[in-house]
């Protein structure tokens, strides 16, 4: 009879699973954070903001929910984006050039900025931003 360790950190994984279910979780959220994160680069990228410091970046449907710090001088200070993509209507070949937007690419929708710390209060209210529109 095989007997199987029990994974050492999710001990509710049992002595006889192949596979324990937690490290699969883990593995899935870490995935798709890296995935919410390079999303969020792309994103930043396009409203000029590549050398931030991204503290979170979120999926939340087909919308992404960035939070950053600019520690620069001058400029310096905590956002929060929502960025969302392009609707079948908007990217209707039929719109002349100047009102198209391009398939797949993120559209600002939504931004708050601090000088403090305040991303887990504006997170929240681009959540209910999210949760109305």
């Amino acid at each position: 009879m095989t007997h199987f360790q029990t994974c050492r950190r999710h001990p509710e994984a049992g002595r006889f699973l192949r596979d324990c279910y937690g490290c699969k979780r883990d593995l899935f959220d870490m995935q798709a954070r890296n995935e919410a994160e390079a999303q969020a680069r792309k994103a930043l990228a396009l409203i000029g903001s590549s050398d931030v410091e991204i503290l979170s970046a979120q999926a939340v449907g087909t919308a992404l929910v960035v939070a950053t710090h600019n520690p620069a001088p001058f400029v310096g200070g905590y956002a929060v984006d929502v960025f969302r993509l392009p609707t079948a209507a908007e990217t209707d070949p039929d719109l002349s050039d100047d009102y198209r937007l391009p398939a797949g690419q993120w559209v600002l929708n939504w931004q708050a900025w601090d000088e403090v710390d305040t991303t887990a209060q504006m997170t929240a209210e681009a959540r209910a931003y999210l949760a109305t529109a």
